[in-house]
């Protein structure tokens, strides 16, 4: 399903349906080693991803963003709400801003509708955040997707190899 995205002032809004039960997606979010194999852009190298899952806990996302000379880039947060497998709510400094994501995961059928609400967002790099977002959720897809054919374990397989 293509992915619905508003942009109003500071806020991003992304929906985008998935092919996989709601469990399974909102563990991609909560899992570091998940999280890996999907995050970042279509360029994104080097992922490594370090989470205390819990409210309060912090995060810290590295990653290269390759053809672009002298990119890495480094997100750090903090876990706010997680209500498993319904919510998720953190803020999170992408360099120019500090700001707050809520994540929905609604139940449909085998399916999950997902809600990524993004607020704080400098407008400068609302776009940059937003193809981001959304080449991380076409990864996300294609590593469910692997899981759904093989297995639970086969996560990596669709993991983009690393230069």
């Amino acid at each position: 399903m293509k992915p619905d995205v508003k942009i109003i002032g500071n806020r991003l809004q992304i929906t985008r349906t998935f092919d996989a039960p709601r469990p399974r997606v909102f563990a991609a979010f909560a899992d570091p080693a998940q999280l890996q194999c999907w995050t970042g852009c279509k360029d994104a190298e080097n992922v490594e991803c370090q989470s205390d899952f819990r409210v309060g806990g912090r995060f810290t996302t590295k990653m290269h963003i390759g053809g672009h000379a002298n990119c890495d880039c480094t997100f750090t947060g903090t876990y706010e709400e997680i209500l498993a497998p319904q919510k998720l709510v953190y803020s999170m400094d992408v360099g120019a801003a500090v700001t707050r994501i809520s994540i929905q995961f609604f139940e449909e059928g085998s399916r999950t509708r997902l809600v990524l609400t993004q607020e704080g967002v400098p407008g400068e790099v609302v776009k940059f955040i937003e193809q981001g977002t959304l080449e991380s959720f076409d990864k996300l897809d294609a590593v469910l997707a692997v899981q759904d054919a093989a297995g639970p374990r086969s996560l990596h397989a669709a993991a983009p190899p690393s230069a």
